[in-house]
């Protein structure tokens, strides 16, 4: 003990120090330590007598502040634990690199340019609806085709894998349905190069993309399936795109809110309808692109809009050789051959193959904004094209010696109801020949073939865990006859409830 007494009031006055440095160490963000302390000087006895009381002072205003710095760390690393089992919780195993899921609604826009967040990210979905058709009949077609449109079917059912490295990336995608019996392949497989600006959360400046992708014209064409409103793209879309992905090479990105896409293609988009070609059947590719603009202020709203051209040659296939062959044709119809039914028909050599010319301008744009009711979405799409219908009215003319003119547009308007309703509207207008002549009282009269179609829909959102949607589809056409042959509206409205659930 009597050894330790002379210590105790230098030592009591180095405490006093550090106490009373604590205060400033507080107000620091990350108040630095050195490694070694300078030496402090003792100081005598007779300075040390007088220094006890604000020796205590300072110890507790030391301790204090200590103590609410102390308190503010163990609060700070409380919320980033809540966050990251809140974020692992939502996307996944975090350990496995493994994301599951996707993003908000709201952040789904139609980009051709979209990335996957970084690592292995999993999404898929089933849709699985009813539809029901006036124009649905207990029949067959000629060839055997079941003309029911009254019926259940799995109308997309994917699964898609993408992984996003520094620079590059991959995305494969599968789609099963029963659309035209049970169906089942590639819907996307394609490898990308990017160069994103350090920092940058928006589109790469530039990303080169080879493989099976969509087709980048207008919105309809890159729009995710899972996040469409309406139950199938317009018939316009349908119609000179009968499906959406196509195998080729694309070049895209975004300089500030500039937006780009420019594509080379096979022009056969892959399809599940019998008869298409296996491959491309001609060497000549499709030039398709877009340029547009993306501009948002915040939460508040967002607006986008470009233009889109497309310019490549279709196919006519030619006619295969032919034998010299009989014919008989019953004129009087009385199931016998009778003098004069028979006739030959002589043989004919095979004719070539040909290309036309086909092109087509687009229009687009969209605009959304927050209301007291949730996001308001407006947006339209305006076509002109030659020779590009496939899916509709086939545009052959090399068979016809004519040019097809295609017009096309829609118009549509979406509200979402707080966090899990919808509901939405589109008038839909599609002329597949802008020149179309009809056979009257043996004149040529122009005529109408255009289709208008109101689609009202409703739905009820869970968010990252599916929809369901009921649609009706109002169509007014020329397709119909009445009694004295007139062209008359076919009754062919449809109504459609589609479930969806999401992986």
């Amino acid at each position: 003990m009597n050894k330790i007494a002379p210590l105790r009031a230098p030592l009591g006055a180095l405490l006093a120090a550090v106490l009373a440095a604590a205060p400033a160490l507080a107000d620091e963000e990350e108040p630095e330590i050195p490694a070694r302390p300078a030496p402090t000087a003792f100081p005598s006895a007779s300075a040390s007598a007088s220094a006890p009381a604000p020796v205590v002072e300072r110890e507790a205003g030391g301790q204090d502040a200590l103590r609410q710095r102390l308190e503010e760390l163990e609060r700070r690393v409380e919320e980033g634990r809540r966050r990251g089992e809140e974020q692992e919780r939502r996307l996944g195993d975090g350990s496995l690199g493994l994301v599951r899921g996707a993003a908000p609604r709201e952040d789904q826009e139609p980009r051709p340019w979209r990335l996957a967040p970084r690592g292995l990210v999993l999404t898929g979905y089933v849709q699985a609806q009813y539809e029901a058709s006036q124009a649905s009949e207990d029949q067959l077609q000629q060839g055997d085709v079941p003309l029911n449109q009254d019926r259940f079917l799995v109308r997309r059912a994917r699964v898609r894998l993408s992984r996003t490295w520094s620079f590059t990336a991959v995305n494969l995608e599968l789609d099963g349905n029963t659309n035209r019996g049970t169906t089942f392949g590639l819907r996307r497989a394609e490898g990308s190069v990017f160069y994103r600006p350090a920092g940058g959360d928006g589109p790469p400046a530039v990303m080169f993309t080879l493989g099976l992708s969509e087709i980048p014209f207008g919105f309809e064409m890159v729009d995710q399936a899972r996040t469409r409103l309406f139950m199938e793209r317009s018939a316009a879309s349908l119609a000179f795109f009968p499906s959406e992905p196509d195998l080729g090479a694309r070049l895209s990105g975004g300089l500030g809110f500039v937006r780009y896409a420019l594509a080379f293609l096979n022009g056969e988009p892959l399809d599940d309808r019998p008869g298409r070609y296996p491959v491309d059947p001609n060497a000549h590719k499709d030039l398709v692109g877009r340029v547009g603009v993306e501009i948002e202020n915040g939460e508040r709203w967002r607006f986008s809009g470009g233009t889109s051209l497309l310019l490549g040659k279709g196919f006519h296939p030619g006619v295969s050789a032919g034998k010299n062959l009989l014919e008989w044709r019953d004129t009087n119809e009385n199931a016998v051959v009778d003098q004069g039914e028979i006739s030959g028909v002589p043989g004919l050599g095979a004719t070539p193959s040909e290309n036309f010319e086909r092109w087509a301008v687009g229009l687009d744009a969209r605009v959304r904004w927050r209301s007291p009711l949730g996001w308001s979405t407006l947006w339209g799409e305006l076509y002109a094209a030659n020779n590009l219908d496939r899916g509709y009215l086939p545009a052959n003319p090399v068979l016809t010696g004519l040019d097809v003119q295609h017009l096309g547009y829609y118009l549509a308007i979406s509200q979402e109801l707080g966090r899990h309703g919808v509901v939405g509207v589109r008038y839909d207008v599609y002329d597949p020949n802008a020149d179309f002549l009809e056979r009257r009282v043996g004149k040529l009269l122009p005529a109408s073939v255009a289709v208008r179609t109101l689609s009202p829909v409703v739905g009820l959102i869970l968010p990252g865990q599916g929809q369901l949607l009921l649609q009706g589809d109002l169509v007014r056409d020329s397709l119909g006859r009445d009694e004295r042959g007139v062209p008359t509206d076919l009754k062919n409205n449809r109504i459609t409830l589609r479930m969806q659930v999401e992986l």
